[in-house]
């Protein structure tokens, strides 16, 4: 056991989590060479056989789950020292972010800038959000926070409110659809656009709404998600609800309407028995910060939180107070 230190045991854990080489050799920023070097070492170093191979990749024996959660107890302690002298320039590990389309696309582009800026030897890997799953891979220590919707986090988490988001109604660069639709009630004139509950938090607000305000059609297609709505926009001539962020991060064309969905709050969330970690607690300063910078979160319908005006060019808008 002498030959194993700290890089062993990390790159172990992530062999065991990910059950493939390869995949931990891209998330590590090795070569597949170097992980199988690790590997190497580690099987000569400890008594029993720690993966099997098969067809899809290697499995971990009973004794390698076993060994697996002894490291994770030492690298958690090994980690709260290094923490307790929190320098983010010094730090040289990988941060996990859980998050869902939303987030990705409009959040942590901004916020993994300023991470990199400020602690340049870190890596990020970034998860999708699955409601089923990210509470538990908080716990593990597979991801240090999610980033999202507030209404689907697990109630297991701690978590912060982030900003206020609502929904907007856009159509594509080139719609003759602009021309006619101005009311609420005039929606169901023209095709809309919906989206799988599992990619957005709109599918069950937006339609809820419609039929609330007798506007609610058939869609004509259901995208699976939000990336994929500028290029269907092209050569279809359609009505879609976005959030604001998505809406302004695709360059769409808003429409405005007298009556929109209520806002719903955007947040960032972690598993409460790392409240304290250094490390959450810097990650979730810069998300706040990252978002404070940023104005994607503006809306010229709502008054700004910050400046008691409608925001402009330089306000974030609706942002909440909250201690992070």
């Amino acid at each position: 056991m002498h030959s194993i230190d700290l890089k062993h045991m990390r790159v172990f854990l992530r062999l065991v989590r990910e059950r493939s080489a390869s995949r931990v050799a891209a998330e590590m920023g090795m070569s597949q060479q170097a992980i199988s070097g690790y590997l190497k070492r580690l099987r000569d170093a400890l008594p029993h056989e720690i993966f099997v191979r098969h067809s899809t990749g290697i499995e971990p024996t009973d004794f390698a789950l076993d060994i697996a959660r002894k490291f994770e107890r030492i690298l958690s302690d090994v980690d709260d020292v290094v923490l307790a002298d929190f320098d983010p320039a010094a730090l040289e590990r990988s941060v996990g972010i859980v998050a869902n389309e939303y987030a990705q696309l409009s959040i942590l582009p901004r916020f993994i800038a300023k991470v990199r800026e400020a602690a340049p030897k870190v890596s990020v890997r970034v998860m999708d959000f699955y409601r089923e799953t990210h509470a538990e891979q908080l716990e593990r220590g597979d991801a240090d926070i999610a980033v999202g919707f507030a209404k689907f986090f697990d109630d297991s988490l701690a978590r912060v409110s982030l900003a206020e988001e609502r929904y907007c109604c856009v159509v594509g660069e080139q719609s003759g659809i602009v021309r006619g639709l101005r009311n609420l009630s005039d929606v169901a004139m023209f095709p809309r656009v919906d989206f799988t509950d599992s990619a957005s938090y709109s599918h069950d607000a937006v339609s809820q709404f419609l039929a609330a305000h007798d506007a609610l059609i058939p869609p004509v297609a259901t995208l699976a998600c939000y990336t994929s709505l500028k290029p269907f926009l092209e050569f279809n001539d359609v009505v879609a609800f976005v959030p604001s962020a998505i809406a302004d991060a695709f360059q769409l064309t808003k429409l405005q309407l007298d009556s929109m969905p209520e806002t719903f709050a955007t947040a960032v969330g972690w598993h409460r028995k790392r409240s304290g970690n250094p490390l959450g607690v810097w990650l979730r300063g810069m998300l706040k910060e990252a978002l404070e910078d940023s104005v994607t979160f503006r809306d010229p319908g709502i008054a700004c939180k910050r400046c008691l005006s409608s925001p402009h060019a330089m306000c974030t808008g609706t942002l909440l107070s909250g201690q992070v």
